[in-house]
């Protein structure tokens, strides 16, 4: 009773104080700061000699208001004097912090732990002199770092994660502090910058006598770090977001032994990899492609399924575990290179190795499927240079040899399995395996494009060097030469390479439709070329461009519809229509190789058989756009990788060796010959495949997908011969389907949305056909892009 009386007295006498102080302040002038910052941490002390076991919680005690007027006499002296002043001095020669930490950790009165944090938050926020050095502020902020995250959902967490935030703030401003919150670990052996002279006082280095350094003795610690990951865990979500806030500005720090204690003696790779798992088990067994590829996740963001037209079962576990995934990704790309790879290793490790794995693996169907379009998913999420890595290491595996046939699942049992499942007898299981490799190739890594397909082209074996005829250049010597030390502005179009025929109409209509990277040069040679040509060479070309209205093709008369023969493919290919070599109403004089290559790929489908001059809008300058769009971001995102700028001569190329395309090729050419009996949808994602392939600035890659001049090696194939062996197909069956054409045109328009759905025979060899004809395009639009954006002294430029 006594103590509860003494307590209000005291109160009557400071409120007394106060009020006589604002009433007369003339007859009683305010104390120095020092004096009055004294008797506030006075004031203090005495209530705890006065109250020795007083239960009282702590906003019902004066302490609060203590705290606060003494936080306000440090800034207002700092504001006054423009340094540390005697009130600064003062709390850090009687060690004011270190009473405060043990006063704080015993939380004596109740919810003394807040206002301690509050204070030290305040402290380190709005006070601008360098004080963390001081061995008596940095020593009592490194043991406060210690009681945050202890009790999970505890009541301080707010007032935990402030407080860690704002000292990440000051330790991302000034790098060089966070060696002051290294525990155990010798600095010596690391060469750091020393602390800039305005940051340093008499105490501000680590030394042996300080326990934040090298004095401590067993293992070396990361305080902040392990405190981060522990609130990473809370229940708040606000909580959770804002200590990986705190994780991403540490780990961005350039300090090398703050680099390695985070990834050596901090569980920071475990708890983030681990949880990665942990979300990834509460996802449904079995979801869409579809679905999984329509969710758009995003680290920090709130997902709020309210007026989602898009719901499906999962939705909501599948979006945290991908925007877990993206904080990952972005943590390893912000962070420390030795962190980045660290954590990206153990990711695959951890995580894709153990859980991934058995599930492409299984034998089931459904689960390989949702597995599948889930890594794709990943796949195409992750941005950072690290995780790319590993995980296209984990998709293909390491070797870079030549792969030799048989020899697939013996180098990489994944890869193998998802390459077999790209030709499965289950359509959607092929699509995804094919939408994955479709990523794959989009991913800015010279190790996916060097294994699957350049790794068997380096000797170029697929050339036929008996046929080579040294006396006469060929279409074959003008290489591709984009690299990273050609000069753009040292290259001139040649005016024979744009100026006749077709291609001459296509530089004069794609002027301002997406092939703007052409030399005027070029554009005004290609217009006087288009002036002094025939009547009847403008006409065709007109008509395999689809620019202009063309005649009216020959029906094609109906006969047996039965299956054509091997021997009657073989006639057709045989004859001289079917020849790129052969002249042409749109070959020049000079026979320029670009004329060749775009016309046998535009020529390859007959006219009898086309269907896009017939309906509007499918013409071939909308290729070119999106060529040259392609094609440029192709060439900046393998700049650095070394790719040759010409091809391997012929004389320093191994003969002894048995060409084989590689497993992935070999695919995809077995499903473009069939190209006329598969699905719609898988036609085109066989196709999307093969279009990034031919975009690639490589010289063999080049020569092999997009020259059909070359003489090839008896027994292999090319695009180029696979698709004229399906034209060739498509041909023959044309002929025995009753009222072809119209079929055609109809389906291409129900296709474009132009015509209202209804059923039509053959329908699958239609869809086909369309497929076929727009595949040529596309590839006759690739290499005219190729061949005059290499030659554009603007290209990369612009």
């Amino acid at each position: 009773m006594f103590n509860k009386f003494a307590s209000i007295l005291q109160h009557a006498v400071e409120a007394i104080d106060n009020w006589s102080g604002e009433l007369e302040p003339r007859l009683a002038p305010n104390l120095p700061l020092q004096e009055d910052f004294v008797y506030h941490w006075k004031s203090i002390t005495k209530y705890y000699i006065d109250n020795t076991d007083d239960k009282r919680p702590v906003d019902q005690t004066n302490i609060p208001s203590h705290l606060e007027q003494m936080l306000e006499i440090l800034i207002q002296e700092e504001e006054e004097r423009g340094e540390a002043g005697p009130c600064m001095e003062y709390l850090m020669q009687h060690k004011l912090l270190e009473t405060l930490h043990t006063l704080g950790r015993a939380d004596c009165p109740p919810g003394m732990k807040q206002e301690v944090l509050v204070f030290f938050t305040k402290l380190l926020g709005k006070i601008q002199q360098p004080i963390l050095p001081h061995v008596n502020v940095h020593r009592p902020v490194h043991r406060l770092i210690r009681v945050c995250g202890e009790v999970q959902a505890a009541p301080t967490e707010n007032e935990e994660i402030q407080f860690l935030c704002t000292l990440c703030a000051k330790l991302k401003d000034n790098p060089y502090l966070v060696n002051f919150f290294l525990q155990g670990v010798e600095l010596t052996k690391y060469n750091s910058e020393a602390p800039p002279k305005s940051e340093s006082t008499p105490s501000s280095s680590p030394s042996k006598g300080s326990d934040s350094s090298t004095g401590s003795e067993g293992c070396p610690e990361y305080n902040i770090i392990d405190s981060l990951l522990s609130l990473t865990q809370s229940p708040d979500s606000r909580i959770a977001v804002k200590s990986c806030e705190g994780l991403m500005l540490l780990v961005s720090l350039p300090e090398q032994a703050a680099a390695d204690c985070a990834v050596k003696h901090t569980r920071l790779c475990e708890v983030l990899t681990d949880r990665l798992g942990l979300l990834h088990r509460g996802l449904p067994a079995t979801m869409e492609p579809i679905d999984i590829e329509s969710v758009e996740a995003k680290w920090g963001l709130d997902f709020s399924d309210k007026d989602d037209a898009n719901q499906f079962p999962g939705k909501r576990q599948l979006t945290s575990f991908l925007s877990w995934l993206d904080y990952c990704d972005q943590l390893i790309k912000e962070s420390h290179k030795t962190i980045g790879a660290a954590l990206a290793f153990a990711v695959k490790e951890r995580f894709f190795v153990p859980v991934f794995e058995p599930q492409i693996m299984q034998a089931s169907e459904v689960g390989a499927l949702t597995a599948t379009a889930l890594l794709t998913q990943c796949l195409k999420m992750v941005t950072s240079e690290h995780l790319l890595h590993e995980l296209v290491m984990f998709c293909l595996g390491e070797c870079r040899d030549m792969e030799m046939p048989g020899d697939a699942a013996r180098r990489h049992k994944l890869r193998h399995r998802v390459i077999e499942r790209c030709d499965h007898l289950s359509d959607e299981l092929t699509l995804v395996s094919l939408r994955l490799f479709e990523v794959l190739l989009q991913k800015p890594h010279e190790h996916v494009t060097h294994t699957l397909i350049l790794a068997n082209l380096e000797e170029r074996g697929y050339y036929d060097i008996r046929k080579e005829d040294v006396s006469q250049p060929s279409s074959h010597d003008n290489s591709l030469n984009v690299s990273k030390d050609s000069n753009p502005e040292s290259q001139e179009p040649t005016s024979d390479s744009v100026n006749h025929g077709q291609s001459s109409d296509l530089v004069s209509e794609s002027g301002n439709q997406g092939n703007q990277d052409v030399s005027q040069n070029s554009q005004e040679d290609s217009q006087d070329a288009n002036q002094t040509s025939s009547h009847n060479d403008q006409e065709h070309v007109a008509n395999g461009l689809s620019t202009s209205p063309p005649t009216t093709p020959t029906p094609l008369t109906p006969t047996s519809p039965t299956t054509p023969k091997e021997d009657d493919i073989e006639d057709w290919l045989n004859e001289e229509k079917w020849s790129p070599q052969k002249d042409s109403p749109t070959k020049d004089k000079d026979g320029s190789p670009v004329h060749k290559v775009v016309n046998s790929f535009l020529f390859l489908v007959p006219d009898e058989i086309k269907s896009s001059s017939q309906v509007e809008g499918t013409g071939y300058d909308m290729y070119l756009r999106d060529a040259h769009r392609q094609f440029r971001e192709c060439c900046i995102s393998s700049i650095n990788w070394d790719w040759p700028s010409v091809v391997k001569p012929l004389p320093k190329c191994r003969t002894d060796i048995h060409f084989y395309e590689g497993s992935l090729l070999k695919v995809l050419f077995d499903k473009l010959s069939r190209v006329l009996d598969q699905p719609y949808d898988v036609n085109l994602q066989v196709t999307s495949v093969l279009s990034k392939l031919a975009l690639l600035p490589h010289p063999h890659l080049h020569e092999y997908m997009l020259d059909p001049c070359i003489p090839l090696t008896p027994g292999v194939r090319s695009l180029h011969s696979v698709l004229k062996r399906v034209a060739a197909d498509l041909m023959l069956r044309a002929q025995r389907i009753p009222d072809f054409n119209r079929k055609l045109v109809m389906v291409r328009q129900q296709l474009m949305g132009m015509a209202p759905a209804e059923n039509v025979d053959h329908r699958t060899l239609l869809e086909g056909a369309i497929v076929l004809e727009e595949f040529c395009k596309e590839l006759a639009a690739i290499a005219f892009v190729k061949h005059h954006a290499t030659s554009s002294q603007h290209f990369l430029q612009k």
